[in-house]
């Protein structure tokens, strides 16, 4: 095995990890943002039912 290919195991793996970084940073996003239209929603239909204002 050559330095060079004990180096680009090291390069995919890293490669890899930032893949699944962003990958969760993503799902994240999305579940937080998920929560704010749903309360979005909710608040919307109260209003127009008039219990809220």
């Amino acid at each position: 095995m050559e330095m060079r290919d004990v180096c680009m195991k090291g390069m995919r793996g890293m490669a890899n990890a930032k893949k699944k970084k962003i990958r969760k940073a993503i799902v994240r996003r999305a579940i937080s943002v998920d929560k704010y239209q749903v309360n979005k929603a909710w608040r919307n239909i109260f209003v127009q039912a008039g219990i809220i204002k």
